[in-house]
């Protein structure tokens, strides 16, 4: 097979890389048959060897949602760090609260309502008695050490992740010939499972020992103890001397050949053909030398055959099948796919529009990395589930205000639901403790959410100060019950329904009976003590309010799919039943308000003052996603004013992925293209990835997390295939750029599976394989507007007019679909590129010709002095939407955007004053018409020249 010949050849650096990826592509055409699966973009690979435990960041990563292996990819002095997902610090406290008088709920909610916010918020933060406690930071097991004796250099070196199996390969040369060293984590036996492998030239000498890394940032009372034997290697820690508290990591060795001595906790490999090494690890909570002494590990390591392609085999059966379901193509050439992963992440940065082989690889990594993260007991933290150092931002932790929920964004339409049942246990394995918190601390039946936790043995509320009085995040359950509703959405599945979300929402349905009681001036209820997550009003700066649409949304939700969930079921129903008082309780929510931005406002209470729109969080746009409460047709004024809110916080450069990414997820059910693609450019062009595609919370790297690359997939998907029940939407948020394309698998949230989805922009069509599992009439839109549709089924027209069609569809039918698109959504190019400018003066070396030239490392700088101009030559008059200038630090601070047909006479179409940013600013809406753009700069925010990376001038 091409695709075993690839993975299994030692490569001689890129260009040799290339060539063979290349070979590959011309061999399918001879041998279709023998490759027809391989797809050439579900690899990841790099030529960039660590050099240091330091570089554990940028490890190659394999699990199974249990166990996990990070290989740092040496080639040695190999570092295999080990994880498990019950690797958390233990010290042998709990989390604890009191249970808060019934006399000061009274007083926080008279006096929220009475609007004495800061009193409520000191006795909120006081009256539990909050004591912090429970399990601490994620953290690495140990490390398992390969030493390979020198000989002459290393080269051609390469590291590879094959993302359909999850085997990780490590390859290089040396005077010994070519070297392999394989592994992956099975989902079907759950162990580690590595190959190491003679050079060509010669046997395999190694040693092999488990031990621990002093960059791990292992508290120091930690207590290991390491063996080895010629066919065993285990590792013991134990958290505390007195906490009965641990966890081992057990090898079973198998050499092929040579022979084998034992150094202390160090076996020694001589002239071996290979080693296999199958490894698993265990944490035990009590009792650990009991557990130890079982040696119930090395017994079932036994009884597995030794042999590394029979395990291999028997995963791949279980992961490739799940993975493969969602296939992605941006239209890459097969020279971009041969590309490493540091050379497309590279392009990125230097290119002002997307590159393709990149987005195809980020969103193979993502669902790769999001798989292999999940297991059918939980979902992915923080980290995903892997971790090399103990000091892990925020502890690593389930944060349930944002990260998991976005984590999890696109794991029902990307068709994993063995993924998402881990997810479902764990906030069901939740509920107890969310009950206590709602209970003790808000004197109500149903659920509080806890904020953060460690894992599911914990949904204690995880802390409570002036800032954080999360015990009146009300809204964050209901926002962590969405998936449930989306799974029914997507499949149907009435005992689903009726088993696992049913119970959870009628806990919400009581929650709010005891929980709304006070009434405002209109008969509608006060959520009085309201938090929208890390945010305060900007005129008082106290967290604990009044309405927030976190919250408020949030009950909206849990009430309406509860009412819902009943009718179905045929559940709590009758004159003064459950449901008819739920109804009620609904229909005195508050309405959303809007400010005077014509934004959506943040809190629905009039003495509040939105903050800044520049802060991570965006809570108040849940109603868009996940709730999808707002939309063009639900509601076309809240619709806008969601698109204003979106659009103020794109003016702002959020630091944090999580942002990013809640924002690109709301861009992309808001049908803005533009935001969507700025938000996957900033997350790949800022280096959140490092060169395994794992990705970072913060820009240059900056803490080792999981949300970017597990929830960029979910937003690529969101762009392409929109859904709700009775509607399917095509390329929603499609970025101008990626013209051409396909993507095949994506569950709709009404019952449709889209088989397959190719688009050709520039030849406006769009063709597709649909399939309905019940007898429905689907409402398919395309925005563009459909001129004309070709299809077996019954088609009739849409109330909502040309950009919509009825279609009939028939249970379990693949169904093809052939739009012909219109052009009611105009497409804007950036018309001045590579265009003549000419500017009133330079320094010498920054010329005017830099602002068009599409290279964002060059720009034009004026001389050191206030009232200079540059424009732009367009060749012709033309029609003029939006343009966008990208400041360098040397930033206009006053200066107009002005259009010219003969560049003499200018018209002003925007004044711009007080600017003190730089960067990307947009200027939308223009809708004019010139030969000519100039930027009139008048004064300066520094003391040297005005300075421009770019100009870009779109229009249609």
């Amino acid at each position: 097979m091409v695709y075993r010949f690839i993975m299994n050849t030692a490569f001689s650096g890129v260009p040799r890389l290339r060539s063979l990826i290349l070979f590959c592509f011309a061999a399918a055409s001879i041998c279709r048959p023998a490759v027809a699966d391989f797809n050439p973009q579900r690899i990841g690979f790099t030529t960039i060897q660590p050099t240091s435990y330091a570089d554990w960041p940028t490890a190659f990563l394999a699990g199974n949602g249990k166990i996990g292996i990070m290989v740092l990819g040496k080639p040695r002095n190999e570092i295999v760090v080990f994880n498990d997902r019950g690797f958390n610090l233990s010290n042998g406290t709990v989390r604890s609260f009191d249970q808060v008088r019934a006399a000061d709920l009274e007083t926080i909610r008279n006096d929220c309502a009475a609007g004495n916010f800061a009193e409520a918020d000191k006795l909120a933060a006081t009256a539990p008695h909050y004591k912090g406690g429970g399990d601490g930071s994620r953290h690495p097991g140990y490390g398992m050490f390969i030493t390979i004796p020198p000989a002459g250099e290393v080269h051609d070196y390469l590291r590879t992740c094959d993302f359909r199996t999850g085997e990780i390969t490590v390859k290089w040369t040396d005077d010994r010939g070519d070297w392999i060293r394989k592994a992956f984590v099975s989902r079907k036996d759950n162990v580690d499972v590595q190959l190491l492998t003679a050079p060509t030239k010669g046997s395999l000498t190694c040693s092999i020992r488990l031990d621990t890394d002093p960059g791990m940032g292992l508290p120091k009372d930690m207590q290991f103890a390491s063996t080895a034997s010629p066919d065993v290697l285990t590792i013991r820690a134990k958290y505390k001397p007195k906490l009965d508290v641990g966890y081992e990591g057990v090898t079973r060795v198998v050499v092929s050949g040579g022979t084998c001595s034992v150094d202390g906790s160090t076996l020694n490999v001589a002239d071996a053909r290979s080693v296999l090494l199958i490894s698993r690890t265990a944490k035990y909570f009590d009792h650990c030398e009991d557990q130890w002494n079982k040696e119930e590990i090395q017994k079932d390591l036994a009884t597995l055959p030794a042999n590394y392609d029979a395990l291999f085999k028997a995963h791949v059966a279980v992961h490739e099948p799940i993975y493969d379901r969602v296939k992605i193509d941006l239209g890459a050439s097969p020279e971009e796919r041969a590309k490493t992963n540091e050379d497309l992440l590279a392009e990125q940065k230097t290119s002002d529009v997307p590159v393709p082989a990149l987005w195809e690889r980020i969103f193979d990594a993502g669902r790769y990395y999001f798989l292999s993260a999940s297991s059918d007991q939980t979902p992915p933290d923080l980290l995903g589930m892997w971790n090399g150092d103990c000091r892990a931002g925020w502890g690593g932790f389930y944060h349930l205000d944002a990260n998991l929920n976005l984590q999890v964004g696109g794991g029902n339409i990307g068709d994993m639901p063995e993924a998402m049942e881990g997810y479902f246990k764990t906030n069901e394995a939740w509920r107890a403790d969310f009950e206590t918190n709602a209970r003790k601390l808000l004197g109500c039946r149903g659920m509080v959410a806890a904020g953060n936790t460690p894992g599911p043995q914990s949904g204690l509320i995880s802390g409570i100060s002036e800032f954080y009085p999360y015990q009146y995040a009300t809204g964050e359950e209901d926002w962590l019950l969405y998936p449930f509703w989306e799974h029914y959405l997507i499949t149907g599945d009435q005992e689903f329904l009726r088993n696992r979300l049913y119970p959870l929402l009628k806990d919400m349905g009581e929650f709010y009976e005891d929980f709304l009681v006070k009434e405002d001036a209109n008969g509608k209820y006060i959520l009085a003590g309201s938090v929208s997550p890390e945010n305060q009003p900007s005129n008082l700066k106290v967290s604990l309010v009044n309405n927030s649409v976190f919250d408020l949304s949030g009950a909206r939700f849990a009430l309406t799919t509860l009412i819902q969930t009943c009718n179905i079921l045929g559940l709590d129903q009758g004159p003064g039943g459950d449901v008819e008082k739920w109804t009620k309780i609904l229909n005195k929510l508050p309405p959303y308000r809007i400010n005077n931005d014509g934004a959506l406002q943040e809190w629905a209470w009039d003495s509040l003052d939105d903050p800044g729109y520049g802060h991570r969080h965006s809570s108040h746009l849940l109603p868009a996603w996940p709730y999808r409460e707002i939309t063009p047709e639900s509601d076309p004024v809240l619709y806008k004013a969601a698109l204003t809110a979106l659009a103020k916080k794109d003016e702002h450069l959020i630091g944090a992925g999580h942002g990013i990414l809640h924002d690109g997820f709301i861009a992309a059910v808001l049908k803005n293209d533009e935001s969507v693609r700025n938000k996957i450019m900033r997350l790949t062009k800022e280096d959140f990835y490092f060169y395994s595609l794992f990705s970072s919370h913060n820009a240059k790297h900056d803490i080792f997390c999981a949300d970017t690359c597990n929830a960029v997939p979910g937003i690529m998907m969101e762009m392409l295939v929109s859904s709700e029940p009775g509607r399917l939407e095509f390329l929603p948020a499609l970025p101008l750029e990626l013209a051409k394309g396909s993507i095949s698998g994506v569950k709709g949230r009404c019952r449709v599976t889209v088989e397959n989805l190719t688009w050709d922009k520039s030849a406006h069509t769009a063709s597709s394989v649909i399939r309905s599992n019940i007898d429905q009439s689907i409402t398919l839109i395309e925005r563009d507007g459909i001129d004309g549709i070709k299809t077996d089924a019954t088609v009739s027209d849409s109330p909502f007019g040309p950009i919509a069609r009825v279609i009939q569809l028939k249970a379990g039918v693949s169904t093809p679909v052939t739009l012909e698109l219109g052009k009611l959504r105009p497409h804007l190019t950036n018309l001045a590129l590579h265009q003549p400018a000419t500017a009133s003066s330079d320094d010498g070396k920054n010329l005017a010709t830099a602002v068009t030239d599409d290279d964002i490392g060059t720009r034009w700088s004026s001389k050191n002095a206030d009232d200079q101009w540059i424009y732009v030559d367009l060749g012709s008059v033309q029609k003029i939407a939006k343009v966008r200038l990208d400041w360098e630090t040397s930033a206009g601070k006053d200066y107009d955007i002005e259009v010219s047909d003969d560049g003499q006479s200018w018209t002003t179409v925007k004044s711009v004053t007080d600017n003190a940013k730089t960067g990307w600013l947009d200027y939308p809406d223009l809708n004019t018409s010139g030969r000519y753009v100039r930027i009139n700069c008048k004064t300066r925010i520094t003391n040297y020249g005005f300075s421009l990376w770019e100009i870009q001038v779109f229009g249609f």
